[in-house]
Order: structure tokens, then C-alpha cells, then sequence
């Protein structure tokens, strides 16, 4: 996949990936500003029927991690691919591609204001692309919530799982997939200051409460906290080629569904 620099560009392609692929509904949040520039913040909504699970798949939080807007790309490109529209044809998919055009078009991990957008959601007055996300989500229910990240020091992929500790978790199958595709995973014992087991991170487990009350919550918490049953927050290294990190967050995305819906999983939130 050839690598897309500037958002107001990708957006439109993803725009129109989504498009051809039928999507119900594309709105435009509000606009984000940068350098006398302006791109939407975007939300793409994708329905089968009413009774089944709501997914979220979310992107480009920071703008210096690509991968994750670029695999959104590929998945509507893909999407009449028969295993995907299998597992697609049984879900109601919302999409937010693109969340940091500012930082995106920068390069940098912050938006263009230099705030981090992934610790301000437990903020009363945060940057305003996390207050058109949470003005958005504040009454939906989702059985998942996926997001896509990358890491530019790991020499290899790992993830986060946030789930009720009376269900099984997803991670280990994700990691399975991808081992057998011959990724790499990072299993180092300890992962950004917390516990880790074979590239999988349980955040809470080993790690202080006050942690985030002092560095601000993140995307996957704020939703874990407002009712959303399982959140993963995938990790792919930025040292290897964007289309391997691509091909990792496709396997993510749909290993996690095969196990919500195909596997056994709760295909509704408790």
C-alpha cells in the first residue's frame, strides 16, 4: 500500500473506499483546524440488522502512527473480500477513521495544538476533537470497541484487552494468528510500565488506579468505563513496512470478531 502524507487526501479516499463499499451513513462531526487548513472529523456507519452487535473501530488518535488510518483504507477496499463480508454481514460497524488530521499532517503524536488527544477523555473541558468524540458516544452502547495503534520503539506487535473478568479474553487468539502468519510479537515481561504476558496487556492489572487520574485517561478507558464490555487497543511496531502493520490490524479486527461472533463470544453487551 503506498503511504497517503496529507489527511484532507486519505480521508477522501477513505470516503470514497466507503462509499463503494455501502456505506448506510458518513457524518461529518465538525471541523478541525490547523495552519488556515480545515479537514472533518468523520464518522462512517455501517448497518446489517438492528438485533446485531455494535462494533467500534477507531484510528489516527495520534498523528503520528498512520498505519491505523491506512488500515481502515484497506479494510473498505476489501470489503466484499468473502471471509470479511462473512464476519461483516453479522455486525453494525461505526467507524472513526481519521481522529488527529491536524497531528496527522505534522507527523507528530499530539494535534496541532500539541495536545495529546488519547489522555483528555477524562477531562471537562478537553481538545475539541475528543469532545466531538465524546458528545458522539456518549449514549451509544457497543459490544467492542478496537482501536489502531503503532509504536515507534517495539520490535514487535502487542496489544491491550480490557474485559469483565467473567468472560474470556480475545487477546490470546489475536496473538496465535499473528505468530502464525510470522509476525513478531514483543514479549518483554513489562510493556510500557505494565505487566505483560506474550505481547498481552491487561490494563489495571499491576498498574496503580491513579496512573491515569495523574496522565489522563485514554480513548479505551473512557469507553471501558462507560459501559462498552471489551475494549483492544492493538500495537504495531513502526519499524517494519506499513503494509505488514496493516496486514497486523486487518488480523486484529477480524480475529476479534470471528471470536465476538464465530467463536463462542457474546454477540451482545451484558
Amino acid at each position: 500500500m503506498e503511504q497517503i502524507h496529507d489527511p484532507a487526501v486519505l480521508l477522501n479516499e477513505i470516503i470514497s473506499a466507503a462509499e463503494k463499499a455501502g456505506a448506510q451513513k458518513i457524518r461529518k462531526l465538525g471541523p478541525v483546524h490547523w495552519d488556515n487548513k480545515e479537514v472533518p472529523l468523520v464518522k462512517i456507519l455501517f448497518r446489517s440488522r438492528p438485533e446485531n452487535p455494535r462494533i467500534l473501530l477507531s484510528a489516527g488518535i495520534h498523528g503520528d502512527e498512520p498505519a491505523g488510518p491506512h488500515s481502515i483504507l484497506s479494510l473498505l477496499q476489501r470489503w466484499n473480500d468473502p471471509l470479511l463480508s462473512s464476519l461483516l454481514s453479522r455486525i453494525n460497524l461505526d467507524l472513526f477513521p481519521l481522529i488527529n488530521p491536524g497531528g496527522f499532517a505534522k507527523k507528530t503524536r499530539q494535534n496541532a495544538n500539541g495536545i495529546d488527544l488519547n489522555r483528555e477523555f477524562a477531562k471537562g473541558h478537553p481538545a475539541q476533537e475528543v469532545r466531538y468524540l465524546m458528545d458522539d458516544l456518549r449514549y451509544r452502547e457497543y459490544a467492542i470497541s478496537v482501536e489502531f495503534h503503532e509504536d515507534i520503539d517495539a520490535r514487535g506487535f502487542y496489544l491491550y484487552e480490557h474485559f469483565p473478568e467473567y468472560t474470556r479474553p480475545f487477546a490470546p487468539a489475536i496473538i496465535k494468528r499473528l505468530e502464525e502468519e510470522g509476525f513478531t510479537i514483543l514479549k518483554d515481561p513489562v510493556i510500557e510500565g505494565m505487566p505483560a504476558e506474550n505481547g498481552i496487556i491487561h490494563p489495571g492489572r499491576g498498574r496503580k488506579k491513579s496512573h491515569f487520574r495523574r496522565h489522563g485517561w485514554p480513548k479505551a478507558i473512557y469507553m471501558f468505563r462507560h459501559g462498552t464490555p471489551r475494549t483492544i487497543t492493538a500495537e504495531t511496531p513502526t519499524m517494519v513496512p506499513l503494509d505488514d502493520r496493516v496486514r497486523m490490524h486487518g488480523i486484529t479486527l477480524v480475529t476479534a470478531l470471528e471470536e465476538l461472533c464465530g467463536r463462542g463470544g457474546s454477540t451482545t453487551p451484558p
